[in-house]
Order: structure tokens, then sequence, then C-alpha cells
């Protein structure tokens, strides 16, 4: 008996789950169906939002960024209407898109543009449940700029470390050929006036004979003067980076040529460009190669051939005047790349005037903009001879924290700036630069990219083609249209 009615308890307790998953198999099938709706909708949702990119986009293209915000309008609209035509599953007349185009700060040279839908897809599942539909929308927010009229301000450092061969090989080559200096091997191409002496050991002399004086070390009166490691270069066919960023100077030239006389602006940008060089003679500091001009291109090509490796009268003595007869030791010699004295003058308006927003509006100026090509080593006297990455306020060993910071002055009057870094090259058999440089080797690019306008720095290591870093700056400069969201 007792077991009969255990059986019986089991057999009802069966059939009591299987009731109760009957009853719960409808909401279980509802909640995998709604799961697919859901899972449809995010789908066109997806490609609802890449249609809105495309709207946004297209109202900001060269030639929309010439017509009116109207125009501009019926272009975003027609584009995302042509987007989600073959888009399945979207719900009839549900759909409405909106074009909001402005420009901040009634600037007409930039252009923001709000693209934001709404719609809905039709349920499979859900709307058994009384939900025939499931809303969706989103917006897509792009700008641009169309391009400004700016002017170009380059600072070509040519200090002697930028005569460092453009390669590990060529490095490798100065120091063979110049193993009897007194640094035993130098792979820097120094310019001097003075030669005969340690710093161009070993060196041919002027006819082309090796030297005989000295055991071999020194030129007589009747070879000539002894050659320095600048000419040592030139005779070895050597490139330096200096070669290379004298033709990259060309190519960007070039490139802002293009770009202006280019047919897709009914109003083409106007540019202007000129080139210092940095110049040994503490009076001078700049060296004005090309003045300020709309005929950059045929410029460049003439004054290019006067762009060369700084030139001292020896090691450690500065030029005493343009000529390099003589040399000083006044304010201290070997001050190769004076970065405060350049920037200190390029802050000011004489130099470079205040920006304006380069649009063709009358009574506006061009944007200003400052590029910097540099391996980014200052070496200065200021109380005391300072070799420390460009702008570094008293952070290195013999730095200064009261000097003045010319990098934020300069953007602080709207002047943007535009760095290449071209890296500087490890030369570890120098003790030199195991000594002065390698400490600070780290700090060098960091604080380039601190002294650059935001998006405005570019790294350029051994072996990396110059022209086409400085024209990806100025494309960085000009700006394209970039969605925001």
């Amino acid at each position: 008996m007792v077991f009969r009615a255990i059986h019986r308890l089991l057999d009802e307790r069966r059939g009591g789950v299987t009731t109760m998953f009957a009853l719960a198999l409808p909401i279980i099938a509802f909640a995998i169906g709604a799961a697919v709706d859901y899972g449809r909708a995010a789908q066109v949702r997806t490609k609802m939002n890449a249609a809105a990119d495309a709207a946004a986009l297209a109202a900001l293209t060269p030639t929309m960024l010439q017509q009116s915000t109207s125009v501009g309008q019926t272009a975003a609209v027609n584009m995302f209407d042509g987007q989600i035509s073959g888009i399945a599953g979207l719900a009839p007349n549900q759909t409405t898109v909106t074009v909001d185009i402005t420009n901040p700060n009634g600037n007409g040279l930039i252009r923001n543009v709000s693209v934001c839908y709404s719609a809905a897809t039709v349920t499979m599942f859900a709307g058994i449940l009384g939900v025939p539909k499931l809303g969706i929308g989103n917006c897509a927010i792009a700008s641009a700029q169309m391009p400004p009229n700016i002017d170009f301000y380059l600072l070509l450092d040519n200090s002697p470390s930028m005569s460092l061969p453009a390669t590990t090989a060529g490095i490798a080559k100065m120091e063979t050929l110049t193993s009897k200096q007194a640094t035993g091997g130098c792979a820097f191409a120094c310019h001097q006036a003075s030669t005969n002496n340690g710093d161009t050991a070993g060196n041919p002399c002027a006819n082309g004979t090796a030297p005989t004086q000295s055991g071999g070390l020194y030129c007589a009166a009747s070879q000539g003067a002894q050659i320095d490691n600048y000419q040592l270069a030139r005779n070895n066919g050597i490139t330096l980076r200096l070669d290379e960023l004298n033709s990259a100077v060309g190519t960007l030239m070039q490139t802002a040529s293009s770009t202006a006389n280019s047919a897709q602006f009914a109003t083409p940008p106007t540019y202007r460009f000129s080139v210092y060089s940095m110049d040994s003679l503490w009076s001078i500091g700049l060296n004005q190669l090309m003045p300020l001009t709309t005929n950059y291109v045929a410029s460049w090509t003439a004054a290019s051939a006067n762009f060369g490796v700084m030139e001292m009268y020896s090691n450690n003595n500065d030029c005493a005047n343009a000529a390099c007869s003589s040399g000083t030791s006044t304010p201290g010699g070997d001050v190769a790349t004076n970065y405060d004295d350049a920037l200190g003058k390029l802050s000011q308006a004489s130099y470079i005037p205040n920006p304006g927003n380069g649009t063709n509006q009358t009574g506006d100026t061009p944007q200003e903009v400052l590029f910097i090509v540099t391996d980014g080593v200052e070496d200065e006297q200021n109380g005391g001879r300072i070799q420390q990455a460009i702008n570094d306020l008293g952070n290195a060993p013999g730095g200064n924290s009261s000097r003045t910071n010319w990098c934020t002055t300069i953007k602080n009057r709207g002047v943007k700036i535009a760095i290449l870094y071209t890296d500087y090259l490890p030369v570890t058999a120098n003790s030199w630069y195991n000594s002065y440089i390698a400490p600070i080797q780290t700090d060098i690019g960091p604080a380039l990219q601190a002294c650059a306008s935001p998006g405005l720095f570019y790294d350029a290591a051994i072996g990396a083609d110059l022209g086409k870093a400085l024209s990806s700056l100025f494309q960085a400069v000009v700006q394209n249209g970039h969605l925001t969201n």
C-alpha cells in the first residue's frame, strides 16, 4: 500500500512538471523571438548610423564647402536617403532625418554638420504581443574647415648635429675617415673656418694630398689648408641630414603649390612661405634664406643653394663676423643651437604678425604657422653652456627655470607650431655624445611634442622620408573634414 501511494505521488509530480513546461513554452518562445527582433533592430541601426556618417561628410566635401548651407543640407539628405534605400526591415513611412549646418562663431571657414535620424524596424515576434515596431535613432556630427590662407615660416636647424650622415652606414664611414682626429673618429660633418687642428687632424689637404706634418696629421703650407669634416663628407659622397632636409623643403613647396592650384576649390587658398636657418653669430641668430613670398617654389630653388651647415671658426669658437675670418669666445663659444634667440625673435609681431582667420573677407589676414625642423637639442649660453632638450626650463642639468617658454609664448598669440623631429642619431663612439646627449636622448621627443600645437608633431626616424613627413604636417595644418561623433 505504501509503495503504491508513493508511485502515485511520483506520477502526479511528473505530470506537474510537464504542465508547467507547457505553460512556460510560449513565454520562452516569445523571449527568443523578442531577442531576434532586437538583434535585427541593432543591425539596422548600425547601417543607419553608417548612412548618417556618410550624409554628414557629404556636406563637407571640398566642392560642397564652397556652396551655401541649404545646398549642403540637400546633399546630406540625398546621401542619407540613397544609403538607406536598400536596408531591409525598416517600417514604412517612419524614417525622418534632420540636417543642421552651422558656422561656429561666425567663422565662414569652419562648417559643423549634424545629421539626426529617427526610424523604426518591423518586428516579427514582438508584434504578437502588441509591439509591431521598435524605434531606433542616432546623430552623426562632423566638422571641416575650408583651406585657409596661411603664411608659413620655416625654421630649419642647421647646427653641426644636423650635419650627421643620414644613415648608420654614413656615420660609420665618417668615423673611419676621421680616425686620426682628437676624438678618435668623428661622425659629425662640422664646418670650420680654422683648420689644421685636432678636429681636422688626418684629413686631406686642399691640393688633395695626404698631410705630411706631425706624423701625417697636418698639412704643410705647400699643401694648402686642411679640409674640414664638412668638405670631407662632400668629397666622399656622404649624404647628410641637411641634404635630405634641403630636398624635403622643396617637396613641401611643391605640395603646397599643388594644393593651392587645385581645381577642387572655387576660391583656392593663398599660401606664402618664408625660410630661416640658425646662425652661429650671436648678433644675428636667425639667417633669412627666403623672404615671405607666394612664389615659393622658384624662390626655394634659388635659396636652397645657400642652405648648409652652420660654420664655426673652430671647435668651441664662434665666428666673430659674417665672413668667419676670425673667432671669438664671447658670449662663450660653440653655442650652435640658440633656440632662445631664434624663438624669441620669431615670437615678435615684427617677424610673425598676429594671425587672422585666413578668409578672403575684407580686413581679414592669413593664419600664421611656424614650421620647425630640428633634432631638438639646445646648445647655448645661459649662465654657462647648456645642452638640453628644446625648451627645457630647468629640468635638465644646467637648466634654468627662469627662462621664457617661447613655444607657449608663440602659441598664446594664436600662431600654430608644427614640428618635424629629425631623430638625434646616436653616435656612441663619440665621447661628447655619451656625456651630454645620451642622458637627455629620451627627453627630446616629448619636449618637442609639448612645444608643437596639438596634432602637429611628426617624429622622423633614421631613414624616414623627410619630404613626405613635411608634406604630411602641411596637410595636417590645412585640415580636412572629419567625424567628431
